[in-house]
Order: structure tokens, then C-alpha cells, then sequence
């Protein structure tokens, strides 16, 4: 076996991460020595990951409105898209609630927590209502947008660019979108090459994260972890079941089908390794015709993540219950329409995921660095299931909208974002 496979094994992931967690637990001055080298794998990981996000984005969209085998399917796809983004909102504001995972912690979580408290007190909330929010989404300069790492401004643009390009039947659309392509695949390529020390570069920054954070709060999150399992569960169940709907045929083996792709996401906590084997269940195995699931699955895996929706409106609600923030109903609002819109292209995980919920959180008056130490020292966790629900919800999201033995062209309009990753 090569250094490669070796260091892509899911298994050396596991212990990678397992390794961190202990270096930093029981040796802490090594985990802080390690910690600046795992913080400039992550930044190159985050400088790969806002291109694919954009490009990803711009062309899948364009190219299922240029193609006219899947021009079709736009609409409905489209109106499922939408509403289904709906469901790991509710679900994930209803566990929150429900649950309240953020609440009656006991006494040596609530003390370990509060002492973050009291390190960043929660501030006012933002002035304007649900309005002033959706209006701070349109970037009036879309290069400060980029700039700033405006996350929700950036996917508005990108969207609108993938929609005026879809439109667009002039040849001369043709040269952007190729030049979109082929950042997409540059980009591929360098995260596609930062995956290969995956595992040292997780054992470097989990160590030096664990390092940094007491025990004591470790064991405090231990609800919330609980709790997202309890919620993701369930919603990954109403996932099958609608796949199982549109699919028909034995309940349990028409979904064992499926166990293939969604073990290769939850063991490597990455959608974009499970995509060829994804792509051939759907083909093989549920008849779908493979132009359909080429063009939906990719860029469902950036910009249709219906697992980052269900942590952002959790972690939301959960970050509220501890600061004691009494939430109105314009305020659940801000929440779902903001981890909506957000969490269906969150970029990375843990972390990473700071500048993309830092909006929402300062909507509602909560601090971004509590949620730092949650994102940092659970993902590692709950970012399996995350990336389990987004992947099954895709391909939900596919035989729900294909007509399954009739789309047949010869060519695709727009090279396949498949070719991307197959290589992975």
C-alpha cells in the first residue's frame, strides 16, 4: 500500500482525529507547538474552498438552463430546491427547541461555559428587523463583497450569474463559462491535493484547538452533540423515506442501496469523495439517467448543503438558550432565512464556518467566539452526520426531479463537473 492510500485511508482519518483530541487533552504544550502548522493547512484549505463555491454555483446553473435535456427539469427542481431547504431549518430550530440543548447543562458545564461568557458578553441586536437584513445580502459593490468574504453577498452574485449566463444563447456566453469551468478545476485539483495529508493536517489543528480549550467545556458540549445526532437522524429517516417515495420498490432493499455512498461520506466526512459512487448507485442501481444526477449532485454538494442549514439554525438556537437571549418571532425569522441562505453554500466546516454564521449571530446579538469553540471542538463530531444529510439530501433532491430512462443526449452542453472529481 502506498503513502497515498495510506494517508487517505478513512481509517488513518479517524485516528488522525483521535490523535489530536489526545495530544491535546494530556499533552497541551505540544498541541499549542503544533497549532500554528495545522492553522496554515486550514487557511489553505479555506483559500480552495470560496472559488469552488462561486464557480460551482455559476456553472450549475447555467449549465442546466443551457442544456436542453435538463432545461426542463429547472423549474421543478428549482421549486424543490427551495422549499426542501425549508425542512432542515424547521427541523433544526424544532431539536433546538425541543431538546433545548442549551439548557440545564448542570453545574460544572454551565460554570466551564459561562466562563466563555464571560469573555465575550453577548451584544445588542442588529437594528432593522428581518428588511435590513435581507437588504445587507445585495452586494452594492460586489468586489468589497468578495473581499470581505461576505458570504451570503457572494452566493446572491453568484447565483445571478449563473441565472444571466443560463439565459444567455449567445455564443459569447460560452468563453465565461469555460473560464468558470476551468477555475473550478484548478481549484479541485489543489483541494484534491491538500486531502492528501488530510490526517496530519487535522491531527496538527485538532490538537492545537483541543490544546487551547478546557476539558471541562468538552464535556459541556456533550448535550449538544446528543442532541444534533437526535435531530440529524430524524432527518436524515424523512430523507430516505421521500427517496423511497419517488423510487418505489422493498422498502429496506431499495435503501440498502444507498449504504455504499453514504458510509464513503460519513467515514471521510467528504461529500466530494462519496460523488463517483453516488453517481453510479443513482445510474445503476435506480435507473436514473446519468446527464441528470452529473449536473444536480455536484453542484448540490456546494450550494444545496441541507445538513450546514440544520447545524446553523441548531447552533443558533443552541448559542441563544446559553446567553439567555429572549428570541422574538421577527428574530426566528432572521434565523431560518439566514441559515437558509447561508448554510446551503456554507464553505468548509468547523472553524471554517465562522465568517458564513457570523451574520446570522450578530443579527440576533450572540458573539462569534462561543461559537468558534462549538464549531472547533464538536465538528469533528457531528461533521459526519452533516455531511451524510447533505449527500442524501441531493439525492433526494435527483429522483424527485428526473424522469428516470428518457433524458438521453449525445453530448453535454456544458462539460460535466463530474470529470472534476472522478480523479479523487
Amino acid at each position: 500500500m502506498n503513502i497515498q492510500r495510506i494517508l487517505t485511508d478513512p481509517k488513518m482519518v479517524i485516528l488522525a482525529v483521535a490523535g489530536g483530541f489526545l495530544i491535546g487533552l494530556f499533552a497541551p504544550s505540544i498541541g499549542e507547538a503544533l497549532y500554528p502548522v495545522g492553522s496554515i493547512y486550514i487557511a489553505f484549505l479555506s483559500m480552495c474552498l470560496l472559488p469552488i463555491l462561486i464557480t460551482a454555483i455559476i456553472v450549475g446553473i447555467a449549465g442546466l438552463l443551457r442544456d436542453d435535456n435538463t432545461r426542463p427539469l429547472f423549474k421543478p427542481m428549482a421549486g424543490l430546491y427551495l422549499v426542501g431547504l425549508i425542512l432542515p431549518c424547521v427541523v433544526g430550530i424544532a431539536t433546538a427547541l425541543i431538546l433545548a440543548p442549551g439548557i440545564g447543562l448542570g453545574p460544572e458545564a454551565e460554570q466551564s461555559i459561562g466562563a466563555l461568557i464571560i469573555e465575550s458578553p453577548a451584544a445588542g441586536k442588529s437594528d432593522g428587523g428581518i428588511l435590513s437584513f435581507l437588504a445587507q445580502i445585495i452586494p452594492t459593490n460586489p468586489f468589497e463583497a468578495l473581499s470581505a468574504n461576505d458570504v451570503m453577498s457572494i452566493v446572491f452574485l453568484s447565483v445571478c450569474i449563473g441565472l444571466a449566463l443560463g439565459v444567455i444563447r449567445r455564443e459569447a456566453a460560452e468563453p465565461a463559462l469555460k473560464v468558470s469551468q476551468a477555475v473550478y478545476d484548478a481549484f479541485m485539483q489543489l483541494f484534491r491535493w491538500a486531502i492528501l495529508v488530510l490526517a496530519p493536517g487535522l491531527l496538527l489543528f485538532i490538537s492545537g484547538v483541543v490544546a487551547q480549550i478546557d476539558a471541562k467545556v468538552l464535556l459541556a458540549l456533550t448535550k449538544f452533540v446528543i442532541t444534533f445526532y437526535v435531530g440529524g437522524l430524524l432527518l436524515m429517516v424523512v430523507y430516505m423515506l421521500l427517496f423511497w417515495l419517488a423510487v418505489r420498490g422493498p422498502l429496506v432493499a431499495t435503501l440498502s442501496k444507498l449504504s455504499n455512498p453514504n458510509v464513503l461520506a460519513f467515514m471521510t466526512n467528504n461529500p466530494v469523495v462519496a460523488l463517483p459512487a453516488t453517481l453510479d448507485t443513482l445510474e445503476k442501481d435506480y435507473g436514473i439517467d446519468r446527464r441528470v444526477p452529473d449536473l444536480v449532485i455536484p453542484f448540490g454538494i456546494f450550494a444545496n448543503q441541507h445538513g450546514a442549514v440544520f447545524l446553523l439554525s441548531f447552533l443558533t438556537l443552541f448559542l441563544a438558550q446559553i446567553y439567555v437571549i429572549d428570541l422574538g418571532i421577527q428574530d426566528y425569522a432572521v434565523i431560518a432565512i439566514g441559515s437558509i441562505i447561508a448554510g446551503a453554500t456554507a464553505v468548509g466546516g468547523g472553524a471554517v464556518l465562522i465568517p458564513t454564521v457570523a451574520p446570522i449571530l450578530g443579527a440576533v446579538g450572540i458573539p462569534t467566539s462561543l461559537a468558534l469553540v462549538v464549531l472547533a471542538t464538536t465538528d469533528n463530531i457531528i461533521g459526519p452526520l452533516r455531511t451524510v444529510l447533505t449527500l442524501q439530501a441531493n439525492a433526494t433532491l435527483t429522483v424527485m426531479t428526473a424522469r428516470r430512462g428518457q433524458e438521453k443526449p449525445a453530448e453535454p452542453a456544458l462539460q460535466s463537473t463530474t470529470s472534476t472529481v472522478e480523479a479523487t
